[in-house]
């Protein structure tokens, strides 16, 4: 479609009714999308992640390695993947358990990337050591190159 004919079309698909769109114009062809609003104003909770007693510290650094370089943002991806290629191999048992938890509970990658930017402050149960060491390294007062994600070995 020209740019005429889809406004054309959306405008058509959008007119009348109750006050709310049904209709959603696609340059494809309309489809028709019944709902109703939303009014269940109750809030619902994450399950807690759980802590892998029996993974071995071996797996444990292999998967975070993995799961460091795979976020929902790419700047998460460059300081998480870089922080931990760099300080994961000397991260005790507690604080691999830390990291854990804060990559995999944070339900917003970008309240995780604020965090560890130092532009607002976490809740308690994510205001760790390992929080403070990844706000140390986000400083990058070395000014180290951190424009890409470390090579797997």
């Amino acid at each position: 479609f020209g740019s005429k004919q889809w406004y054309q079309r959306r405008v058509r698909a959008s007119k009348g009714g109750s006050g709310r769109d049904k209709t959603v114009a696609t340059p494809y062809g309309d489809i028709m999308i019944e709902y109703e609003p939303y009014k269940d104003d109750t809030e619902f909770t994450v399950p807690a992640y759980p802590i892998r007693d029996s993974e071995s510290e071996e797996s444990q650094r292999a998967r975070l390695l993995w799961q460091s370089r795979k976020r929902g943002i790419s700047e998460n991806c460059l300081i998480l993947s870089t922080f931990f290629a760099e300080e994961g191999p000397r991260l005790t048992r507690d604080q691999l358990n830390q990291f854990d938890i804060l990559i995999n509970s944070v339900d917003n990658d970008w309240d995780l990337y604020y965090w560890m930017t130092g532009k607002d402050l976490p809740p308690p149960p994510f205001d760790t050591e390992v929080l403070e060491m990844l706000k140390e390294f986000t400083q990058n007062k070395e000014m180290k190159d951190r424009t890409r994600q470390p090579d797997l070995d």
